[in-house]
């Protein structure tokens, strides 16, 4: 069997500092670049070796090799934070090794490159690629259900006496007051059209809204009640402001004021 030593290292340092940044990402940890270099180095001298080692010495190689390689991609202080690493990182590993046999077959052309002109290093590629998009998704899923538990909460919106519920979302950035004294909260667009009797809400005009891109005034109208749960007790707010934006909210319906 010819193999291109060079192909080989080359491949492998690209695929281990591919799966150990997505590792890093998906935990939501620094990517120190020497820490990956010293761990991705070692995955690859490995692999530069392998096929000097018989099946069961193999495995056992393998097994060591994945814990010593956790150990030196990230800075541990608990044992919680190792195992997690190395729980996302075969993660990984498996995810890019499954993608590349699947394409290429479990043959020897996967543990090592035969033809530097093959499509090995495309597949591997293909792999690396979607473990980073994989990391990506799962970092951003993690932070929206991390955002909704921490500033989500359920609002209960009263108008001309009727009420509707629907989600709120605590935004510090929101510091819009009404004639510089009333708070305002900001009503997605979208939900803006289904709150029941706001053509009966007494209306507001020329609320004041300044952004990178420039200042202007939007309108509006007083809600009856803000009722807005708070660890299982509801806050109640009278004569609320209520400002229609000009854009669909994703995720909630009314961007709370902080000052309230």
């Amino acid at each position: 069997m010819q193999i291109y030593i060079e192909y080989v290292i080359a491949d492998n340092m690209a695929v281990n500092l591919a799966l150990i940044y997505a590792t890093t990402l998906t935990l939501r940890r620094k990517f120190s670049r020497i820490r990956a270099f010293l761990s991705s180095s070692l995955g690859t001298a490995f692999a530069v070796i392998m096929p000097l080692w018989d099946i069961k010495a193999l495995f056992v190689a393998k097994t060591a090799l994945c814990l010593v390689m956790c150990a030196v991609m990230l800075k541990h202080r608990e044992a919680k934070s190792y195992f997690k690493c190395m729980g996302v990182f075969l993660l990984y590993t498996f995810l890019a090794g499954g993608i590349c046999v699947a394409f290429l077959g479990a043959n020897d052309g996967f543990i090592a490159l035969k033809n530097p002109n093959g499509y090995t290093p495309a597949v591997a590629a293909a792999a690396c690629a979607l473990c980073l998009f994989t990391a990506k998704k799962i970092v951003g899923y993690i932070t929206l259900a991390r955002r909704e538990r921490k500033y989500m909460t359920t609002v209960k919106l009263v108008v001309a006496g009727a009420e509707v519920e629907c989600k709120g979302y605590w935004d510090s950035g929101n510091r819009l007051f009404y004639k510089g004294v009333l708070p305002v909260v900001v009503s997605g667009a979208d939900f803006a059209v289904k709150i029941p009797n706001v053509d009966k809400a007494e209306k507001v005009e020329g609320i004041k809204v300044s952004t990178v891109a420039g200042a202007r005034t939007i309108n509006g109208f007083i809600a009856d009640k803000l009722l807005v749960s708070d660890d299982g007790q509801e806050k109640e707010y009278d004569n609320v402001v209520i400002a229609i934006g000009e854009r669909d909210f994703k995720g909630f319906s009314l961007l709370l004021n902080c000052d309230l």
